[in-house]
């Protein structure tokens, strides 16, 4: 009986957080809470929509045509002092409006003065060398070279405002800025330019660099494992869904195993075998592009809190949706604006004139894991009931009409057309776009 409370107990949590309405809980709402209950509706999900050579042309195409990405070995030797001063300048901008330290203290004008002279824009030589390295953790990517946490007057606590997104252990980056001290790198990476600690990356030539990205194959398929090094005291390395590292070749150890990179006392880069943990958590390579792993993958995530551009060890609305495909093989834009607008995707732009029910009707042709975007803000697509479209997504403030619960704040599924938006009216009215990731065959029903 008491393993039987226990469980009742949490299902009426999770679907109180899940935005399926509390009181009794009926098996229907439950099964809202399992991918299968999904994958059962979804035609044809097994089917592999992209084989290996479809991924590949896929993420081909992406780097060639959206802006936001970037090939690292397409990188030029040297970049221009201009075109370094603008990409640190792009990224490090001042925040609009009044804007606090975490502790309420406002930001006054000296605050602002010495964030803008720790980029030392003027130490840029005529001509920069991009250094070459590898991640060796899950890493704060920032506007401004502090780990000082800053927040809108009178905004959420929770939302840092110079936190930009995170770079995961095994992530290949070109440095090329640093501050006066040494401790801040600003770093390109194929998805992000932003500033990250020095003593996360770990330094080796370019071709060393691009041959460890070049060689990692294996997929962290979990929401989280930790790679736990064999040979050395290390500590374990927390790794996140999508990370992908080298096969560790030669290894006696009966668990799966993977190379892990790692910052020696001079900061140059060596590698060790490590251990899986979990064992089940990595794939040997990306799981097969069908709509019934996009659907398991977002439900991994299910209940997890938000965090503000991979802050708190979690991720926001578009790290969610770029971390699942990424467990897929397949690589989109970091931010919600860029994978809206992205080129190299299949696009249907919403006008703002239609109406409601046309709206409805063309989200009705959408397959589960296509993506619906509203300003800054990306949903997923499980499926479709007798009540519309439904969505998982990862949301810091929301809420649904109608119901009295508090607003989520984490990963969730709910009915997409009671979702509401920030100033109060139906999210479904500020739909700007919608994203099909994986292609549709000839003849395919939604």
């Amino acid at each position: 009986m008491m393993e039987s409370s226990a469980t009742g107990v949490m299902l009426l949590v999770v679907l109180a957080a899940c935005h399926v309405p509390r009181g009794t809980v009926r098996a229907e709402e439950a099964d809202r809470l399992r991918p299968d209950h999904w994958v059962a509706r979804c035609p044809d999900a097994d089917r592999v929509l992209l084989d290996a050579a479809g991924v590949e042309a896929f993420n081909r195409r992406m780097l060639a045509r959206d802006r936001s990405l970037r090939d690292l070995a397409a990188l030029p030797v040297a970049l221009p002092a201009a075109d370094v001063s603008a990409l640190v300048a792009g990224v490090s901008r001042m925040p609009d409006g009044p804007f606090q330290h975490a502790d309420g203290r406002a930001v006054d004008a000296a605050d602002r003065e010495r964030w803008l002279a720790s980029l030392a824009l003027d130490s840029i030589p005529a001509d920069v060398a991009p250094r070459f390295a590898i991640v060796t953790r899950r890493a704060a990517l920032r506007r401004f070279p502090t780990a000082q946490r800053v927040r809108r007057a009178g905004g959420p606590h929770d939302i840092d405002l110079f936190q930009e997104s995170a770079f995961f252990p095994g992530t290949p980056t070109a440095a090329v800025h640093a501050t006066a001290d040494g401790r801040w790198t600003f770093v390109l990476g194929i998805t992000y330019a932003a500033w990250i600690e020095t003593a996360a990356l770990a330094f080796a030539e370019r071709d060393a660099v691009l041959d460890f990205a070049r060689r990692s194959s294996v997929v962290v398929v979990a929401a989280r494992a930790l790679a736990a090094p064999i040979e050395t005291a290390t500590e374990a390395i927390a790794l996140d869904m999508g990370t992908v590292l080298p096969e560790a070749g030669g290894s006696a150890a009966s668990e799966p195993t993977v190379t892990v990179p790692v910052r020696s006392a001079d900061g140059s880069l060596a590698v060790a075998p490590a251990r899986i943990e979990p064992a089940d958590a990595i794939r040997a390579a990306p799981l097969s592009a069908s709509r019934r792993h996009v659907l398991e993958q977002a439900f991994r995530f299910l209940g997890e809190p938000y965090g503000w551009g991979h802050d708190h060890d979690a991720r926001d609305c578009s790290g969610f949706v770029g971390e699942i495909y990424r467990s897929l093989g397949l690589l989109l834009p970091r931010n919600t604006r860029d994978q809206a607008t992205s080129p190299a995707l299949d696009r249907t732009v919403v006008a703002a004139d239609w109406p409601r029910d046309r709206r409805l009707a063309e989200i009705g042709r959408l397959r589960a894991g296509d993506l619906v975007y509203a300003p800054r803000h990306v949903m997923m697509i499980v499926g479709h009931d007798e009540s519309g479209p439904w969505v998982i997504h990862d949301t810091h403030a929301g809420r649904l009409a109608g119901a009295a619960d508090p607003p989520a704040n984490g990963v969730v599924v709910a009915p997409l057309a009671r979702i509401l938006a920030e100033d109060g009216g139906l999210t479904i009215d500020t739909i700007t776009t919608l994203v099909r990731v994986l292609p549709r065959p000839a003849g395919d029903r939604p």
